[in-house]
């Protein structure tokens, strides 16, 4: 089983119950977390106004296809109440589910790019992914030197409850 990093985030509603919610659902329709970062609170990515982002990264032993995962991720996300369809684009979203890798796999299909395209782009999914797997490489390059190139001083770990 390879391991999967999934990105987690909300910025509506519950923000923390929405993340809870979701590890549950990963840990019961997908596979065992065996790591999780802290959550972070992060300034919105993208063109759209809206409230801060909770953000977190997992790691997970997953039995399911990157296929099937992706659509499981967005049966998770319509539970908690996510509509796809009539969102806009970069806007708020009560979750956000992104598989950012799938073992060393490298994936492109309609609506299925993995390693995430825009991973290299937002602090918000480096720094917890820094957090759990700090020797880790993406397209070659290992995360403290992508790190070095975003702004990560939107990107607050917020103290364990």
């Amino acid at each position: 089983m390879p391991d999967v990093y999934l990105g987690l985030g909300s910025n509506l509603g519950n923000r923390m119950e929405h993340l809870a919610m979701a590890r549950d659902a990963i840990t019961s329709r997908v596979g065992t977390i065996t790591a999780e970062s802290s959550i972070y609170d992060t300034a919105p990515w993208g063109p759209v106004p809206q409230d801060n982002y909770l953000n977190q990264v997992v790691r997970v032993s997953a039995t399911l296809a990157p296929r099937e995962l992706l659509d499981v991720l967005h049966e998770i996300e319509r539970a908690a109440g996510r509509d796809r369809k009539n969102e806009i684009r970069y806007g708020p979203r009560v979750l956000d589910l992104d598989i950012l890798l799938y073992g060393d796999s490298a994936v492109n299909e309609d609506g299925l790019t993995i390693p995430h395209p825009r991973i290299a782009e937002r602090a918000f999914v480096l720094v917890p992914l820094a957090e759990i797997a700090p020797k880790l490489s993406i397209a070659g390059e290992p995360i403290e030197t992508l790190l070095h190139h975003v702004d990560t001083t939107s990107v607050r770990r917020l103290n364990p409850i």
